[in-house]
């Protein structure tokens, strides 16, 4: 049988509950253990202890379990042994009166865990303490605890980052050698209490961000994060410096940071970060000295850094600088971050800011004749088709912001979907809506002035328009993703189409199957969202034959439409939305059907 614990017992006397005025001891002839202690080696191993008893008996207790609530805060409930601990295994947890042998086992572990184990018989009861390894703290760095093995006891020096609680004392420390800051859970203030205030109480240690602090604690890990846990401050070095300007958060266009900091070293000085290097630049410093007072005769002199943050075109960026001062052999250092915010393509450049029609005729006539070659986005719908070419593999057409031929913008030779040639001549039609990528221009010829999109054209997006009377499920007018949801949730049964963008591949098709196995969603973005996602399961390929050698193969990005029976699979109380297995197939990817 096991003895489960939840938390690594390095915090062994957290853990277990100890002898109390609730937990009498019996007598020595009412039961008693012929060791009240026993140890266990670090590479594993076993230990019996004696139990004498005049009634039956069993193994008791409680142990910690500690639950995260959604707000962040954590629980502490206690549950009755033999729950606990999970190194720990016995060869039986009860017994008759008399004389039983009881044998301890536990696996190799590189750290140290103590257990107190309670046997009672009746209300008499007995303690028995288990170890394993050593409990004392090792002195390491941030990066060792960070690679290190859980319920060990690490001593560590390192600059507090950042505090995050000062109720309980969760703050995070880096001693420079690790990416990845350690979060400190809990500290006890200098009477050893949890809970009291233990960084800025009246017994707080009176630390902040900047001062080099040396802790012990044990390491646990929960969920992905490295915690040091309840720990002991053994030192406390105050910063030769301080940040007194919060980080600065700069817009797209960049600017102007300014930096105070005050320090009592022989100087202030910065280091920018390689990475921000190219767009965060110093700009100059000026020192101004503290003045002193009958209350404070060694004041901080404060030096005003200036920093310029260039222009942003790309994603949001996070730029570095270390403040450091230094006093003979002690070193104070501070990270100060700017962060500056994405680059957003402007409206009519961004394909999910397009412009109206109206606005894209009003930027040819800005524009005039000739290009200015810049690719624009314009979302419509179709009100005409002059041609479309499955020769040249392109189609002429109108759009309008109000479906009709008033006021519209011609889309002069335009490819189809992912700038991929046409293939057939109803890929597109009167009514559909439709997002336009290209270069617009006034093309004039004579005295006619006709606003385009001209120039390596392609539709971006395209919906099928209300003027396609077809009916919902067939493969003039498939389902979307949506629709197939509820298709299968009414029940439906027959065979029918379903149209959507390859998000995410399970099993390429396969010879020995003749089946592939991947996602659709409306837009092509896999969502590990079972409401949103289909699952094109196990289905032939084109033409509603076996794969083999020699067939392609489809690929994120890819517009399918699926033929075919649906289900919904049911497993765990979960639904997945999908065609039913070897009873669909492809029937056209990216406008192919062979």
């Amino acid at each position: 049988m096991k003895i489960r614990n939840i938390l690594g017992l390095a915090l062994s006397a957290l853990l277990f509950t100890a002898c109390s005025e609730d937990d009498p001891i019996g007598t020595l002839d009412a039961i008693k253990l012929d060791k009240s202690f026993v140890s266990i080696p670090m590479e594993g191993g076993s230990v019996t202890v004696k139990v004498s008893a005049n009634a039956d008996w069993q193994i008791d207790g409680t142990y910690q379990k500690i639950t995260k609530n959604a707000d962040g805060t954590r629980d502490t409930t206690y549950t009755p042994l033999p729950n606990s601990p999970e190194w720990l295994t016995a060869s039986q947890l009860s017994g008759t009166a008399g004389e039983t042998t009881i044998t301890f086992t536990a696996t190799a572990t590189e750290g140290g865990r103590e257990a107190e184990i309670r046997i009672g018989s009746g209300v008499n009861k007995q303690f028995l303490v288990i170890r394993q390894g050593s409990l004392e703290a090792s002195t390491a760095t941030c990066a060792e605890v960070m690679a290190g093995p859980d319920n060990k006891n690490y001593r560590v020096t390192g600059t507090v980052m950042k505090i995050a609680n000062t109720t309980y004392g969760n703050w995070y420390i880096n001693d420079g050698t690790s990416d990845t800051d350690v979060y400190v859970y809990g500290t006890n203030d200098k009477n050893g209490k949890k809970g009291n205030n233990p960084i800025d109480g009246t017994d707080g240690w009176k630390f902040e961000v900047g001062d080099v602090v040396t802790i012990e604690g044990p390491k646990t890990t929960y969920g992905t994060t490295v915690e040091l846990v309840d720990v002991t401050v053994i030192k406390v070095v105050k910063s030769l410096l301080k940040v007194v300007t919060p980080d600065a958060k700069i817009g797209v266009n960049g600017g102007e940071v300014e930096v105070k900091v005050a320090y009592k070293g022989s100087g202030a000085f910065f280091a920018i970060d390689d990475n921000a290097k190219s767009w965060l630049t110093y700009e100059s410093v000026a020192y101004i000295p503290g003045i002193k007072t009958i209350f404070e005769t060694a004041p901080a002199d404060t030096a005003v850094f200036k920093f310029n943050v260039a222009a942003n075109t790309g994603d949001s960026r996070n730029g570095i600088i270390k403040f450091s001062s230094n006093s003979g052999k002690n070193v104070s250092e501070i990270v100060y971050t700017v962060a500056q915010e994405a680059y957003v393509l402007p409206h009519g450049k961004n394909p999910e800011d397009p412009f109206t029609v109206a606005e894209a005729i009003a930027k040819c006539n800005e524009i005039g004749s000739t290009s200015d070659g810049e690719l624009y986005y314009a979302k419509g719908k179709i009100s005409s088709i002059k041609e479309v070419s499955t020769s040249y593999g392109n189609a002429t057409f109108n759009i309008s912001d109000d479906g009709t031929d008033a006021n519209a913008l011609t889309v002069y030779r335009s490819f189809f979907l992912n700038n991929e040639k046409f293939t057939a001549e109803d890929q597109i039609g009167v009514g559909d809506e439709v997002v336009i990528v290209g270069k617009l221009v006034n093309y004039t010829k004579g005295d006619q002035v006709t606003p385009e999109f001209s120039g390596n054209v392609y539709i971006y997006s395209l919906k099928k328009g209300s003027n396609n009377t077809a009916e919902a499920g067939t493969a003039e007018k498939p389902f979307t993703v949506a629709e197939a949801f509820s298709y299968i949730d009414k029940g439906g049964e027959d065979d029918v189409y379903v149209e959507g963008i390859v998000s995410k591949i399970v099993y390429t098709f396969s010879a020995n199957y003749g089946t592939g196995t991947f996602w659709i969603s409306s837009d092509g973005v896999f969502n590990d969202d079972l409401t949103k996602d289909f699952e094109a399961y196990s289905v032939y390929w084109l033409g509603n034959k076996s794969w083999v050698e020699g067939n392609g193969q489809v690929a994120v990005g890819d517009k399918v439409v699926l033929c075919g029976k649906l289900t919904k699979y049911i497993k765990n109380d979960k639904a997945t939305y999908e065609t039913a297995s070897k009873k669909a197939y492809i029937y056209s990817i990216n406008g192919k059907t062979e």
